[in-house]
C-alpha cells in the first residue's frame, strides 16, 4: 500500500499530453461558440435597449458557472479516486472521461431535481427573481456554496456539494424571514427541506449498507484474492477488475451529472428568467396541440375546483392569496376560490393567445408567475389532503399540474 502512493503522486504531477490538451481546447472552444450562438439567438426575442439586464445576466451566469466549475473539481475526485489509485486509468484520462460522463448525465437529465431544489427558496424571491432582492438571493447562495467547496477542497476535507447547496438555500430563506419579519415574508419550507434532508441523510447510510452487502456477496462468490488486495507499485489489476472499476467510475460520474448537475441548471434558469423573461419565462416550444390539450384540462380542473369553493369566500387578489397560502401553508375558504380564479384566468388568456409563444413580452413574467403559484398551490393542497379529492379528481389535478409544469419548469438545450 505504501509503495502505490508515490507512484500515484508521480503520475498526477505530470503535465497532460499535447494531444489531450488539444482535444480539451477544441471541446472548450466548440462549447463556448455553441453557447454564445444559442444565447444570442434566444436573446433576439428579447426587446429593450438597456444594456443593464445583459450585463447582470453575464455576471450572474459567470457566478453560476463558477459554482459548477468548483463542483466539478470538488466532486470529480470521488469518482476517479479508485481508477487512479489502482492504476486502472491514467489521471488525466480518468478526469477527462469522468467529465464526459458527467456531461452526458446532464444532457439526459429531466430537470426534476433542479426544480425540487428551487422549491426550497422563498416564494416571493422566486416570483421577483429579476429584482434586486432576487439577485441578492442568487448571488448569496452561490458565493456561499463556492467558498465552502473551495475551503473543504483546499484542506482536503471530503464534503458533499449537495449538502452545501441545500445549506446555502436554507440560509437565504432564514435571512429573508429575519430581515422582513413584519412583511410576512417566507423563510424555509421546512416540510420540503425535511424531505430533502432525509434523502441526504439516508443516502450515505443506504450506500454503506449496499456496499457492505455487495462486499459480502463478492467474497462468497468471487474467490480471486486479487479483487480484495491493494495495488502494488504501478501494476494494474487484472483486466476484469479494471473493467469493474472503469464501469463504477463511469456510473458515478454519469449519475453525478444527472443529479448534482441539475442544481446549478435550476439556478441558471432562475437567472435567465429574471434577466430575460421574454425568452425564458415560458416554454415557447409547447406545441399548439399541447396547448389545446391544456385548455381542455383547464376546463376540467375548474369544474373540479368549483365543487369545493365556499359560497362565503371573497378574494380581492387571487394570485396574492395563493402566494400567501404557499408561504404560510394556511389553507382557508379563500384559498380554493383564489385557485379556481387563477386557473380560470390562465385558461382564458391561453385561449386568447392560442400558443405560449404569442404571449406579449410585457405579460410574460406575470403569466409565468401565475402558473408557478398555481402549480405550487396544487402540490401543497394534494400533499395536505385538504380537501379530500376523489381519485378521479386527483388525476385531473395531477394532469393539469403536469401541463403547467411543462410550460414553466423546463430547461432548454
Amino acid at each position: 500500500m505504501a509503495a502505490a502512493a508515490p507512484a500515484v503522486h508521480q503520475k498526477m504531477s505530470r503535465n497532460p499530453g499535447k494531444i489531450g490538451m488539444a482535444v480539451f481546447g477544441v471541446a472548450l472552444v466548440v462549447g463556448l461558440i455553441y453557447t454564445i450562438i444559442s444565447l444570442a439567438r434566444d436573446l433576439q426575442v428579447e426587446r429593450g435597449t438597456s444594456a443593464y439586464p445583459y450585463i447582470l445576466l453575464g455576471v450572474a451566469l459567470f457566478v453560476a458557472l463558477a459554482f459548477e466549475f468548483v463542483n466539478g473539481f470538488h466532486d470529480t475526485a470521488n469518482a476517479v479516486a479508485t481508477v487512479i489509485y489502482t492504476h486502472t486509468m491514467e489521471p488525466h484520462l480518468a478526469v477527462a472521461w469522468s467529465g464526459f460522463c458527467n456531461f452526458v448525465g446532464v444532457l439526459t437529465s429531466t430537470g426534476l431535481v433542479a426544480f425540487t431544489i428551487i422549491t426550497l427558496l422563498p416564494v416571493e424571491l422566486i416570483l421577483q427573481v429579476g429584482s434586486g432582492s432576487g439577485f441578492a438571493m442568487v448571488f448569496a447562495l452561490l458565493i456561499a456554496a463556492i467558498l465552502w467547496n473551495v475551503g473543504t477542497w483546499y484542506f482536503g476535507l471530503p464534503a458533499s456539494s449537495s449538502h452545501t447547496m441545500v445549506g446555502s438555500i436554507m440560509g437565504v430563506g432564514i435571512a429573508n424571514q429575519l430581515m422582513n419579519p413584519r412583511q410576512g415574508t417566507s423563510g424555509v419550507d421546512w416540510g420540503q427541506a425535511a424531505q430533502v434532508g432525509k434523502s441526504l441523510l439516508l443516502s450515505p447510510l443506504v450506500g454503506f449498507a449496499i456496499a457492505w452487502l455487495l462486499l459480502l456477496i463478492c467474497k462468497a462468490v468471487i474467490k480471486d484474492k486479487r479483487l480484495y488486495e491493494a495495488p502494488v507499485g504501478t501494476e494494474p489489476p487484472p483486466f476484469w477488475i479494471r473493467l469493474l472499476l472503469f464501469g463504477t467510475c463511469s456510473g458515478v460520474s454519469f449519475f453525478h451529472g444527472s443529479n448534482d448537475g441539475q442544481k446549478g441548471m435550476g439556478l441558471i434558469m432562475l437567472i435567465l428568467i429574471g434577466t430575460v423573461p421574454t425568452t425564458y419565462a415560458l416554454n415557447r416550444a409547447v406545441t399548439q396541440t399541447q396547448t389545446q390539450d391544456f385548455l381542455a384540462v383547464s376546463q376540467q380542473t375548474v369544474q373540479v375546483l368549483n365543487k369545493y369553493v365556499d359560497s362565503s369566500a371573497v378574494v380581492a387578489n387571487p394570485p396574492d392569496d395563493l402566494t400567501a397560502f404557499i408561504r404560510t401553508k394556511d389553507f382557508n375558504a379563500n384559498t380554493m376560490l383564489a385557485l379556481r380564479s387563477v386557473v380560470s384566468d390562465i385558461g382564458n388568456e391561453t385561449s386568447l393567445y392560442k400558443e405560449l409563444k404569442n404571449v406579449p413580452p410585457d405579460m410574460t413574467r406575470n403569466f409565468r408567475n401565475d402558473m408557478y403559484v398555481v402549480s405550487e398551490a396544487i402540490r401543497l393542497i394534494q400533499k395536505s389532503g385538504k380537501p379530500a379529492f376523489t381519485a378521479d379528481e386527483q388525476s385531473i389535478l395531477t394532469n393539469y399540474k403536469k401541463h403547467i409544469d411543462l410550460a414553466t419548469k423546463f430547461i432548454p438545450l
